[in-house]
């Protein structure tokens, strides 16, 4: 038997359950994986919430979940892509809380990638959601090399991805926005942390106007001094759909996401914390730890070995 954390309707934690279920076996082009590591994003709690039911309608019962890293187990007829053992980053659709799912390989399907020997699975597992959305807000406004970027909300999973793989692109500063006690763990990424909150806009007067800004925190006050200090809307991104029209676009995810972004990071230095880790049974508890916000990093569930 294998253990998901499944939802039958749409509402808060207290819609979960964890149930006992069959171990799958692999149809034509799909393969089995069962994940060590499962990450945990403010998607999941938005997901369960039916926040996304308009674009993203789920069949009852569903989980939560877009992001993992495990070992494939079973090979289904036609798989040429993936073998036994083979370790991989699952990503994309929901349905990641749970010990072993059924991944189609077909490459249209864009669910798997091979996890490279550098990351553990715990790393792996964080990479798709935080690292993925990062590139494409990066690629969107076009950073290039010597130029300044404006982070808000560096210090969560994407703003900290956002300020690695600027300087992978060759940015010559990044500012991050971020409460007073994530700023040591800005600096130790090189950047230069700045308090958010009022007087934001004057504290970021002391520095020389960005080039470019990516919003990781959503709100009136990353959307008013992107506006301010960016002249071009095309240099402005947000990742927060509720503070997205012409002025600061919503971040557009490009094809092949992760592959590209595995290919930035290459053999650099690349990491994202993580600051809380949970059983695969203490689902609800993370979520709600991820809905009150203020992580600065990134939540797992780890189903062990």
């Amino acid at each position: 038997m294998s253990t998901a954390v499944l939802f039958d309707r749409y509402g808060t934690v207290d819609e979960l359950y964890v149930a006992d279920l069959p171990v799958p076996s692999p149809g034509a082009d799909e393969v089995v994986v069962r994940y060590q590591s499962i990450g945990v994003n403010p998607i999941d709690w938005k997901i369960l919430r039916g926040d996304l039911a308009d674009r993203l309608p789920l069949a009852m019962p569903s989980g939560p979940g877009v992001e993992a890293a495990g070992t494939v187990v079973a090979v289904g007829p036609g798989v040429t892509r993936f073998k036994n053992g083979d370790p991989v980053i699952r990503h994309g659709r929901p349905g990641t809380y749970r010990l072993h799912e059924m991944v189609s390989t077909l490459p249209e399907a864009d669910e798997l990638t091979p996890m490279p020997a550098r990351f553990t699975a715990e790393q792996a597992a964080v990479l798709p959601v935080a690292a993925g959305t990062a590139f494409s807000a990066l690629r969107q406004v076009g950073l290039g090399a010597g130029q300044r970027l404006l982070v808000h909300g560096a210090s969560g999973g994407v703003g900290l991805a956002t300020v690695q793989l600027a300087f992978l692109l060759g940015a010559a500063e990044v500012i991050g926005t971020a409460s007073a006690h994530h700023h040591g763990l800005l600096r130790s990424m090189g950047a230069t942390p700045v308090e958010y909150g009022d007087g934001l806009e004057d504290r970021l007067a002391a520095y020389s106007p960005p080039d470019a800004s990516v919003d990781c925190a959503g709100g009136p006050q990353p959307y008013a001094t992107a506006v301010q200090l960016i002249n071009d809307p095309a240099r402005r991104v947000t990742i927060v759909p509720e503070s997205a029209d012409m002025q600061v676009p919503l971040v557009d995810h490009i094809p092949k996401e992760l592959p590209a972004t595995l290919s930035l990071i290459g053999d650099h230095p690349f990491h994202l914390p993580v600051t809380g880790r949970y059983s695969l049974a203490s689902a609800a508890e993370a979520l709600t730890v991820s809905q009150k916000g203020g992580v600065g990093g990134k939540l797992v569930l780890l189903t062990g070995s």
